[in-house]
């Protein structure tokens, strides 16, 4: 488990990057997409999975990197695929096949909820782990899902265990500042020494297989340790 202070992210062959977020359209998230491409396997396919939205945006965002340099590969959002269909051969073999694995939208929580306990999420581990070297892209919603908490982004703010890559810590996508994160300036109700990583749009915490942290993008990611009392 590689770790630098407080940050501790699962071992793996790939790169994990939490993205806050942005509209890649505009151009404001071009810095990190191209840093990502130089840093993943293009010799494998791309896989996009959006939380939510229509699998037309889902393929434009896989076209959007296709235009950058990016492999090509397949595009889905959860709002069409169910928990069985991430168990079928296809499904699986896309994931086995994959050199980045792309996980966006603004809920997390579809994204956990649907990942978690299948055939597809030990797949991803495993591709993330081994010598495939899968690398994972959480942007917006995916980066918060990469957390061990995850919060729906207005209140009531639904609390979720998340998808558990970075240990112990909750990622809030979209920052600004930490007067305007509830989730945040509520981390020590959540539980001690829990780390909270505030990532503004464009901006990506990059996490590299032999213990890199970079920062990529114009943004600062900030980081906010709790020191409050872990929950009964």
């Amino acid at each position: 488990m590689p770790i630098q202070g407080p940050l501790h992210w699962l071992d793996g062959e790939g790169w994990l990057v939490l993205l806050g977020g942005g509209d890649w359209r505009n151009g404001s998230t071009d810095q990190a997409d191209a840093q990502l491409l130089s840093v993943a396997n293009l010799d494998r396919p791309m896989l996009v999975l959006m939380a939510e939205g229509s699998r037309t945006a889902a393929e434009e965002t896989l076209e959007h990197f296709t235009t950058l340099g990016g492999p090509g590969g397949e595009a889905y959002t959860l709002e069409t695929l169910t928990r069985d269909y991430l168990e079928t051969p296809g499904f699986l073999t896309l994931l086995m096949e994959a050199g980045i694995l792309y996980l966006g939208g603004e809920n997390p929580l579809p994204l956990v909820n649907t990942l978690v306990n299948t055939e597809a999420f030990r797949q991803i581990v495993e591709g993330y782990s081994t010598l495939q070297g899968l690398t994972i892209v959480g942007a917006a919603a995916g980066a918060a899902a990469l957390g061990h908490w995850v919060f729906t982004s207005r209140p009531p703010y639904q609390q979720a265990l998340g998808l558990g890559f970075v240990m112990n810590t909750v990622v809030v996508p979209h920052f600004t500042r930490t007067e305007d994160s509830p989730i945040l300036r509520a981390l020590p109700k959540l539980g001690d020494s829990l780390l909270g990583l505030g990532v503004p749009d464009g901006t990506a915490l990059a996490l590299g297989p032999n213990g890199q942290v970079e920062m990529w993008g114009e943004g600062q990611v900030t980081a906010v340790v709790s020191a409050g009392s872990a929950p009964a």
